[in-house]
């Protein structure tokens, strides 16, 4: 008699997810480290922020292929 393994979930996709949070969350950190190392207003925060959302975008383009 043969044994069936047992089923594992599959966390590739909840792996990916936390890529792509941990990208939009250093991002926005090294932005807003930025704007106060600089004196500026936002403009890196925003930028970092921007940068995580068109990276995250990008890998969910990967994963739909």
């Amino acid at each position: 008699m043969s044994v069936k393994p047992p089923d594992r979930p599959d966390y590739s996709l909840l792996s990916k997810a936390t890529n792509i949070g941990t990208a939009i969350v250093v991002l926005v950190l090294l932005g807003y480290w930025m704007d106060h190392k600089f004196h500026t207003p936002d403009i890196f925060t925003l930028s970092g922020a921007v940068l995580g959302i068109v990276y995250s975008l990008y890998e969910a383009w990967k994963g739909l292929k």
